[in-house]
């Protein structure tokens, strides 16, 4: 039989974890966008090497497991190359470069989908490739990218509880040593999974309103 009144005093534990949880998915998301634009603007350029390396990273983070990400920085590198990195290092780092992949394709995806008579427009009054990627490209693109963003966002605050593997203190993990402890993990892990719905909730409404807004605009031009 469910007990949810035998862990009512241990929801404080819980929401412990919630500052770091949203720790780490702000860390993770800036280094992200910070790596997925310039990406983007690679892959768009198609600068023959630097194109087919961006390309492959892309591939690898986006094909790849975050999880196996951690456990390997978070084990493997201390054997392999004597490198010892602290856990919210290695799980922010993980997150980051799923983040990073996932952004470039989503910068990507809107700066091609802004018309090429924009870049020739540019390019007709004297503007460089950077000057028009700048200030003709990246504004009309802005709309395209809101929503995803948004979604991208509570992706990767769900894929936070990642870090519970290595016993980094942020929800998931609270709630994996309160289940080991008190021998109620249905009780406890819906209680965490209520936390996170609540911490996503806003960002799917806001994510939802943006493609309302984007579908508006587009249907007016």
């Amino acid at each position: 039989m469910l007990r949810f009144d035998t862990i009512v005093g241990d929801i404080p534990y819980l929401l412990m974890g919630i500052p770091l949880t949203l720790g780490l998915t702000f860390v993770a998301f800036v280094a992200g966008i910070t790596v997925g634009l310039p990406i983007a603007v690679i892959r768009n350029a198609r600068i023959p090497v630097l194109g087919v390396v961006a390309r492959f990273i892309v591939d690898f983070f986006r094909t790849t497991p975050p999880l196996m990400h951690i456990v390997w920085a978070y084990y493997a590198l201390p054997v392999l190359a004597d490198i010892r990195l602290d856990a919210f290092t290695v799980v922010a780092g993980a997150l980051a470069c799923s983040s990073g992949a996932q952004m470039s394709e989503i910068f990507r995806g809107a700066i091609t989908a802004v018309p090429r008579g924009q870049w020739d427009a540019g390019q007709m009054v004297g503007l460089s490739y950077t000057q028009r990627l700048w200030w003709v490209i990246l504004p009309q693109s802005l709309r395209l990218i809101y929503a995803p963003t948004c979604n991208a966002l509570v992706s990767l605050l769900k894929q936070s509880s990642l870090a519970a593997v290595i016993a980094l203190p942020e929800v998931m993990n609270r709630g994996w040593v309160l289940a080991a402890g008190n021998f109620r993990p249905i009780e406890v892990l819906t209680t965490v999974a209520l936390i996170y719905f609540v911490l996503t909730w806003p960002l799917v409404l806001v994510a939802a309103h943006l493609e309302r807004r984007s579908s508006v605009a587009y249907q007016n031009e």
